[in-house]
């Protein structure tokens, strides 16, 4: 059964389907916030988030949107953590940004096969569906673990002080997790 939008979200896309400017004051007043929040987890720089954002908000208005959008926030929110990681990773590739490291995104990469692995044939699931059962077998704290890290990209100390663990956990708890990861991924 498909989960039907919210009113807010309907009128919303009603109205960056007719081009109106109204569209993109109702999504920065509703999400903005969220968006901001979120692309700020990956980027740590207010400048760039805010830039970050505004580009979200202009590629909405200049693309076509799916017409099967289920969650609204959570399309807006993909959307807005795409932008963020290209734009981190602009930052790492021309050396500048300061210290930010794209230490979650690498270590997740580890545990990910390459391209032309047994994980990738036509036979087998696709990534999507791999990890979306291996969060489902996961946990519930073990889960919220693993998003806050590689979904939320918070540091571990962060991660400690929000769960009350100390660092030295987290760092253990997350490596159990990635190989936990990597052996899922490699099985199916």
């Amino acid at each position: 059964m498909k989960k039907e939008l919210p009113p807010e979200d309907k009128r919303i896309l009603m109205l960056l389907q007719e081009n109106r400017d109204e569209a993109v004051r109702e999504i920065h007043t509703r999400y903005g916030g969220y968006l901001s929040k979120t692309v700020y987890s990956i980027l740590r720089n207010d400048q760039d988030t805010e830039e970050c954002v505004n580009d979200v908000l202009m590629q909405l208005w200049s693309i076509s949107l799916p017409e099967n959008i289920s969650n609204f926030k959570a399309y807006l929110v993909k959307m807005a953590r795409n932008r963020a990681l290209t734009v981190l990773r602009s930052r790492k590739r021309q050396k500048r940004g300061g210290n930010i490291e794209l230490v979650s995104f690498e270590e997740l990469s580890d545990c990910i096969p390459e391209a032309g692995d047994k994980s990738f044939d036509e036979d087998s699931n696709g990534l999507k569906e791999q990890f979306d059962s291996f969060l489902l077998g996961l946990s519930k704290n073990d889960r919220i673990l693993f998003m806050k890290r590689y979904w939320m990209s918070l540091s571990v100390s962060e991660i400690a002080k929000q769960i009350g663990k100390s660092e030295r956990y987290i760092s253990k708890r997350l490596c159990v997790l990635r190989k936990r990861l990597k052996s899922h991924l490699e099985r199916d």
